[in-house]
């Protein structure tokens, strides 16, 4: 009997090809739209320098030559003051730097002035600001070392002011939750994680129709319980939501490339992607059967799965990275079950973290499982 259920389930599926579309095309085409487009603004290895202007009024180009080799920094020398000014004012260039004559070639107080564009932000104008004030105080100690007897002065000023007597260090947490992942690897699994959860739509359709046109009316007369219907209707959406992952994931691994994104690299042990990806999909498809059992009409089955879903991904770092949140929001976000499925999938796609890694995240979605199925 629960094989015919099954079948029954397997048949109403296939047929709903509206809803296979939504759930496949839709994260397909997210998934290329947000890998393409955050490309640029996420992936810590592209070469997105600010942009400063640059205007001297004497011949001596030397600040701006030490401007220019500081890293993290595009420097265009203007020939006219009042453009250079103009493209901060129009925020074509996020700074505009104006040096007088004087400051090459004297030990006074130099008068260079900064004209910032309106849309800069306060920390980069902090770090122009700490940048310029580096390359002055620089200048100024080699113009007053210059003054020293032969003896007794060294040959260079780096020997006084050496990177070497700094050295930096990565720190990370035990997970190294603080790695930022790229635009492909948080748009995969995000956008998946979402489809996902939309399963709640088609599921619930079939259920309202099975009440309307009394199918489940009959079915509750044969001698099976009645988890056995919920059941029934679990393992082809889980079976769906697995070929999902997998097509999903071919995406990032093949499409995206060839649209001209980084390539998703899987970890050592890609097996490791099939328990986070059951563990959401059954928290999915438990929360679709709560809200198929619990709503009247289709329309309300829209409606309630429609908003729950955006609401979920909305806070639960799907639509916006939990790492460019503030603190409160990504302690928000923690609430979401979405949010604990994008972790995993980051524990292990970002982090190279092993099962035991991800047996939290998993818990917590199994354990919200088995609340909504029941």
């Amino acid at each position: 009997m629960f094989a015919a259920i099954l079948k029954k389930e397997l048949l109403l599926v296939t047929r709903d090809i509206h809803a296979l579309g939504v759930l496949f095309i839709m994260p397909m085409t997210f998934i290329l739209i947000m890998s393409l487009s955050l490309k640029n603004t996420m992936d810590p290895e592209t070469d997105n320098k600010p942009e400063i202007g640059f205007w001297t009024e004497g011949d001596d180009h030397r600040l701006k030559n030490k401007l220019e080799n500081l890293k993290g920094f595009q420097v265009s020398s203007f020939q006219d003051i009042e453009t250079v000014k103009e493209s901060a004012n129009n925020d074509e260039i996020n700074a505009a730097i104006l040096v007088p004559e004087s400051t090459d070639n004297s030990t006074a107080q130099p008068q260079l002035k900064i004209y910032y564009a309106p849309s800069t932000s306060p920390q980069l104008r902090q770090l122009i600001l700490a940048s310029v004030n580096q390359i002055l105080t620089t200048e100024k100690l080699e113009q007053l070392l210059a003054k020293l007897p032969p003896g007794k002065k060294p040959e260079n000023v780096n020997e006084i002011t050496s990177p070497k007597m700094v050295s930096v260090h990565e720190l990370y947490e035990s997970k190294g939750k603080s790695k930022q992942p790229t635009s492909v690897q948080q748009s995969v699994p995000a956008w998946l994680i979402f489809s996902m959860f939309f399963v709640v739509i088609p599921i619930a359709t079939t259920f309202l129709i099975e009440k309307q046109q009394g199918t489940l009316q009959r079915l509750k007369t044969y001698p099976i319980p009645g988890s056995f219907l919920l059941i029934g209707k679990l393992i082809p959406y889980l079976g769906i939501n697995l070929i999902q992952t997998l097509l999903m994931f071919l995406v990032g691994i093949y499409l995206v490339p060839q649209l001209g994104g980084d390539a998703l690299q899987l970890p050592a042990n890609p097996w490791l992607l099939i328990p986070i990806s059951m563990a959401i999909s059954v928290t999915a498809i438990s929360f679709a059967l709560l809200v198929a059992t619990l709503v009247k009409t289709t329309e309300q089955a829209t409606t309630i799965g429609g908003i729950s879903n955006l609401l979920l991904a909305a806070i639960g770092g799907i639509m916006v990275p939990t790492f460019i949140m503030p603190d409160f929001m990504q302690t928000v976000a923690k609430l979401s079950p979405m949010n604990w499925g994008l972790e995993g999938y980051l524990d292990i796609l970002l982090r190279q973290g092993t099962l035991e890694d991800t047996l939290p995240e998993i818990g917590k979605l199994l354990l919200l499982a088995t609340g909504l199925f029941v």
